[in-house]
């Protein structure tokens, strides 16, 4: 919607400070939008001077007093913004002088017609309901949150007037704040507007996407094909997957049909959280393996838990029914989804289970008793009296719920929360606030605690879950003061969160001008640097913008950043998150191949990732119910791979499908993007859809018969991703369905991001509508695995239109051929004349003594054909602790092995390839670049294997080919 700009007396000065793109293939896209407004109008009324108009006066007096009291009025013009809706807004005062610590509270005021030169305390507007308050303890800014009442502005008139006083009567503590007249100090409200959401939003009759929790059925395919393509790191994480006792379809079901009764904690809660754990990891171990004793397991645990009556908590039900619910819908989900075994009566018991006694939109069930219901009615209002992720989790478990349920109402409820809107008008409303502190009850170097004071004025309040309310504008959160571990835990929950929004076509990963890049970026660069350091960061990072401010309930008072535990002041809970927090697999996933950022853009998401498998392995399960972890098996995405493989819509719901080869792909099946996929998906030089059939993207689609389209209206320099699957590496027939009315286009492949054809001109087909099929390539390499299929389009613009891509086996076989290395030694600069040639082992260590690496030499004359893989595998003998190790090309092969000495040793090159060594056996790395190099060159490969981190001091030893079996190879495949 166009917004103009009205003048009302003084102009509004607008700043857009932020403008948050993402740079890929040269096209950028917008997200949230972040703006400054200066205020229209500022003053304040006096009681005792009630004619007299301050409207010129540099400060604005508040103070509540038995002779007179002060208020503040500011008004803001929001016309100017962009965007279709508010997802936050802090008005932001600067304290210029204060007798005492004190609260202020802004309220909202429905009059606008106020002016700055003529407001008096006898002709002030009327103040309604609070929107945001603030402990004000210093002089310089304070920040009040007043979302929900801008959003309310911004969708009526677009004019904000706010009313600022102490709200305790006669209090006697003046607090003065600077106003518009003071330049850098003048008031700013603080506002980030969302794009219009690009696909259509859903109606209540829009199919949800099944599965379509944590996976949609294109995920679970990339992790099964993956696996059988034994491509890492997806084969050793779903390794360590199948070897937990609980991903036994043999497990032995602990619960029983008889019982009604479950507490966290309490009775049966060791059973339910044995089976619940169990029943996940089964239900992944089915869509992987396709073994249905996996999912028959899993539905013999959902069948005995069917007949729950009462979920108990204690005083934090919302905390221990959302974590004990979550990952048992999510299993659910997926077994609903994908296997016909589960009965429909026992699948509808299970339902009903959930919601006992029975679900209600418009108000709790009378039978809903501290005794007498489940998961749903413990978790439907969160947790408004605790922390963040107390909050979070059940609202989490609520989302995919929801989804299971095929409930829309249940899981707007939790979208809606978490973006802080109002429930919708046919929903129970939110818990109600404000809720503000009360007498202090404790404090300590890093928070305060106070007792809440919780009104019921203002609907729909959102506590510590809803995300700008958990992260904060610098990316710390509100547990940062808490303790590190609990931080970690609701910024895992919320990218949970995320990721099923995202498979329901609703973007929670990229809101509030990615407040949780921010909130990765502020925990990662903290706790990592803590453990591990960097040319950049040689030293533990301290945040020097740390928020100091009340927490949404009032109950707690962030000072500063705890690296200790909440009540334990003595252990450290700082850089401790590589076993018990797996987090960042999921995080990587989402904004380095999903939205294209760079390693600089998520520097430190990025390295947290790397470190946490460098020091423990590829993520496991986590602690107890926290995670849904197996990260690098089950949110590992390829590169390019930023969209999910669909193939077609229902409803308007995307189906979600690998495409698997050989096979035809439809052309307008390009992969699906649930935001605008431009520079991500495809690529596309017009903004909208020029022939309006099939898709609401900006590619141009035509319809060439019924329930048959094609892309059309291609012009040079536009791609179109697919993500398919490869069983088998070897030699594939590339041919397209196409209609040309000229010769003058031209079509190209690239399969993971390496050109499988080159550009190849389709030849006329004698004009539009006569449909021919051409050979774009008759043996185009293609290696096994899930991987992104990239279409290029050149020439003139519009010479032809795409219907279909087919590909089928050419016939020619690949070949595989194992190199023993023809001479392999290691260095040592603590013994720079040794050499190491007949040992039986090669040792690698970066230390401040000696450093050790070593070296490999593969004789590839005996290999014909072009190279279309190559791994190199050692053999490892032995290490002192789990790291990672890289190796880099060496291009003088003139070394022997028998005389090699740190002396002597040639130069290295690029690094190639890095592999996480965590236990003993075997590693591969892909060399496949330098591989395919040398063999159209001199056909002598050296390589180098080195710790990538200076002075590590992790020794990780290699067997060499002095040890037979063990000895090093290279595995190279060619066609």
């Amino acid at each position: 919607m166009k917004r103009t700009i009205r003048m009302l007396g003084i102009i509004s000065l607008l700043i857009t400070m932020v403008f948050t793109t993402f740079s890929m293939q040269n096209e950028t896209v917008s997200a949230s939008t972040a703006t400054e407004l200066s205020p229209i109008a500022d003053s304040y009324v006096n009681s005792g001077a009630v004619s007299t108009n301050y409207g010129t006066a540099t400060s604005m007096v508040t103070k509540e007093s038995a002779a007179n009291d002060r208020s503040a009025y500011l008004k803001f013009d929001l016309s100017g913004l962009t965007g279709s809706s508010v997802s936050s807004a802090t008005l932001r005062l600067y304290v210029k002088s204060l007798t005492a610590a004190a609260d202020r509270t802004a309220y909202s005021v429905s009059t606008d017609t106020w002016t700055e030169s003529g407001l008096t305390y006898s002709n002030m507007p009327a103040f309604g309901n609070p929107a945001g308050s603030v402990r004000v303890t210093n002089t310089g800014w304070v920040e009040f949150d007043v979302t929900s009442y801008v959003m309310s502005e911004f969708a009526g008139d677009e004019i904000v007037s706010l009313y600022i006083k102490d709200p305790i009567a006669d209090n006697d503590i003046g607090i003065d704040f600077y106003s518009k007249e003071n330049g850098s100090t003048q008031p700013v409200l603080s506002v980030i507007t969302e794009p219009a959401r690009f696909h259509p939003a859903p109606t209540d009759s829009t199919p949800f996407v099944h599965p379509g929790a944590l996976f949609k059925r294109s995920d679970l395919e990339r992790m099964k094909y993956m696996v059988d393509a034994q491509k890492e790191p997806w084969l050793t994480s779903y390794n360590q997957l199948k070897a937990d006792s609980k991903a036994s379809y043999d497990y032995v079901v602990r619960g029983n049909s008889s019982w009604t009764v479950v507490a966290r904690g309490g009775i049966h809660g060791p059973e339910f959280e044995s089976d619940v754990t169990a029943a996940y990891f089964n239900s992944l171990m089915w869509a992987i393996t396709g073994d249905s004793r996996h999912a028959a397991k899993a539905v013999e645990i959902f069948n005995s838990w069917s007949n729950l009556t009462e979920m108990t908590g204690g005083g934090t039900e919302a905390l221990n029914a959302g974590l004990y619910a979550w990952k048992l819908v999510e299993a659910a989900e997926i077994i609903k989804s994908t296997y016909t075994g589960w009965s429909a009566s026992d699948l509808q018991k299970f339902k009903d289970m959930l919601v006992y006694p029975g679900y209600s939109q418009t108000s709790v069930p009378a039978s809903v008793t501290a005794n007498n219901g489940t998961f749903y009615w413990r978790i439907y209002n969160g947790d408004s009296g605790r922390h963040g992720n107390q909050d979070i989790i059940p609202f989490r478990a609520m989302l995919s719920m929801g989804v299971f349920l095929d409930n829309r109402v249940m899981y707007d409820r939790a979208l809606r929360y978490f973006k802080g809107l109002p429930h919708r008008s046919d929903d129970i409303p939110y818990a109600s606030g404000p809720s503000n502190p009360g007498a202090q009850s404790a404090t300590n170097d890093y928070f305060d605690t106070f007792v809440q004071s919780k009104q019921t004025t203002v609907a729909d309040w959102g506590y510590n879950g809803v995300i700008r309310n958990y992260v904060w504008s610098n990316g710390q959160n509100q547990e940062s003061s808490r303790d590190q571990q609990h931080a970690f835990l609701g910024l895992g929950m919320l990218e949970c969160v995320s990721d099923v929004a995202w498979n329901q076509g609703d973007d929670l990963w990229n809101y509030l001008d990615n407040r949780l890049l921010k909130g990765f970026e502020f925990m990662g660069q903290y706790n990592t640097s803590f453990v591990q350091s960097y040319p950049d960061q040689t030293t533990p990072w301290e945040p020097t913008n740390f928020i100091k401010r009340f927490d949404r309930t009032g109950r707690w008072y962030s000072k500063q950043i705890n690296q200790y535990f909440e009540s334990n002041f003595t252990n450290v809970s700082r850089g401790d998150f590589a076993v018990n927090r797996p987090v960042y697999e999921q995080a990587v996933a989402h904004f380095q191949v999903r939205m294209g950022l760079s390693d600089d853009e998520a520097k430190w998401t990025k390295r947290s990732r790397d470190y946490a498998i460098s020091a423990s392995g590829y993520e496991k399960t986590g602690f107890s119910l926290d995670h849904p972890g197996w990260g690098a098996l089950t949110f590992r995405r390829p590169s390019l791979a930023a969209g999910d493989p669909i193939k077609g819509f229902s409803g308007g719901a995307p189906q979600f499908g690998m495409h698997v080869l050989p096979g035809a792909v439809e052309a307008e099946n390009y992969d699906y993007f649930p935001i605008d996929g431009e520079g991500r998906t495809y690529h596309d030089l017009t903004v909208s859809n020029s022939g309006g059939q099939y898709r609401d993207d900006g590619v141009d689609i035509k319809s060439v018969s019924t329930n048959n389209y094609a892309l059309t209206d291609l012009d040079n320099g536009e791609w179109f991703t697919y993500t398919v699957h490869v069983p088998v590496t070897g030699n594939y027939k590339i041919n397209v369905d196409y209609e040309a009315s000229n010769g003058n286009g031209s079509i190209k492949f690239a399969f993971d991001g390496t050109d499988a054809t080159s550009n190849v001109t389709l030849p006329s087909t004698g004009g539009a509508s006569n449909w021919s099929t051409y050979t774009v390539a008759s043996n185009a390499a293609l290696t096994k695995g899930v991987q992104a299929m990239r279409v290029f389009v050149s020439g003139t613009s519009d010479a032809f239109h795409l219907n279909r891509i087919l590909i089928s086996n050419s016939g020619a076989a690949a070949v595989t051929t194992d190199v023993s290395a023809a001479a392999d030694s290691y260095v040592n600069s603590g013994a720079v004349s040794t050499n190491y040639g007949a040992d039986t082992y090669m040792v690698t260590k970066q230390s401040t003594s000696n450093d050790r690496s070593a070296y490999l030499k593969f004789d590839l004359s005996g290999i014909t054909g072009t190279v279309i893989s190559a791994k190199l595998k050692l053999n490892v003998k032995s290490k002192s602790a789990n790291a990672d190790r890289t190796v880099y090309d060496v291009a003088d092969d003139s070394w022997t092995e028998t005389g090699i000495t740190y002396t002597n040793r040639p130069a290295i090159g690029g690094a190639i390839a890095t592999k996480p060594v965590t236990s003993l056996g075997w590693i591969e790395l892909d060399v496949t670049s330098a591989v395919a190099a040398q063999n159209a060159g001199d056909k002598i490969v050296s390589l180098y294997v080195k710790d990538p981190i200076a002075t590590n001091n992790i020794g990780i030893d290699f067997f060499t080919k002095e040890n037979g079996s063990n000895s090093p190879v290279l595995t190279v495949v060619t066609n």
